[in-house]
């Protein structure tokens, strides 16, 4: 039996590697959000969200387990004390890896959630360590079981200009690359065409019932990204 490269999930991956701004906007635009791990209104947290806003006057709460960092709420998502049914989107991103306990925190996000309501979700995969507290790394396949609560799932690419080549050049030039983003996109977008080429007589010589689009999709951003997105609703 032909192996099946998307252990069962294909009908909730996204192969649209641009579809993430949608499901992102559709989150940050609900009338009450909250931001976990956001730190307070000046950082980056706030700034993506308030560029993805398309609601002028939703609300945004962020939150954070150091009072130090001025959050609106301090909190731990893991031991929260937000009310039931409280938000109608929550914005998780590069929060889950930071966590002892992640399982707990994605209990706590779905309950803080109105019915209906939606999360938006980042996690680290091939990723460097980058904290004191960095604990998890998570497959593809491992976040859509995490989120099997919700009642709709969508497991999402973190960009067009991301995957096999985005990490191979991250982690070859130790993080350097990321000081010139624009070169880091060149390359990353080089890398990812010459491994099609490669592929291509690869996949001729396999017995895969997958297009070739669907075969360089899994070798080349999902079997090696830096990270996954993922969007639910409750």
């Amino acid at each position: 039996m032909p192996r099946d490269l998307f252990q069962g999930l294909r009908s909730v991956i996204e192969f649209d590697l641009d579809a993430r701004a949608a499901f992102e906007a559709s989150v940050v635009s609900k009338p009450r959000v909250l931001d976990i791990g956001g730190r307070n209104k000046e950082s980056i947290s706030s700034r993506n969200i308030s560029a993805m806003n398309q609601c002028d006057q939703n609300t945004v709460v962020c939150t954070d387990i150091l009072a130090e960092y001025r959050p609106d709420l301090v909190d731990d998502i893991c031991n929260t004390s937000i009310r039931s049914g409280t938000f109608d989107g929550v914005y998780c991103v590069a929060i889950l890896e930071h966590v002892t306990e992640y399982w707990k925190a994605v209990d706590n996000i779905y309950d803080v959630l109105v019915p209906g309501g939606e999360a938006f979700f980042y996690v680290p995969f091939f990723y460097p360590f980058h904290d004191e507290m960095d604990h998890h790394r998570f497959t593809y396949a491992e976040i859509v079981r995490i989120l099997k609560p919700f009642s709709e799932i969508k497991l999402l690419m973190p960009g067009k200009d991301s995957g096999y080549g985005y990490v191979f050049w991250y982690l070859n030039t130790l993080s350097a690359i990321s000081r010139v983003p624009r070169i880091h996109t060149l390359l990353t977008r080089a890398f990812n065409w010459v491994l099609r080429l490669a592929l291509y007589p690869i996949y001729l010589r396999s017995s895969s019932d997958y297009t070739f689009e669907e075969f360089t999709f899994f070798y080349t951003h999902l079997a090696v990204n830096h990270g996954f997105c993922a969007w639910v609703k409750k």
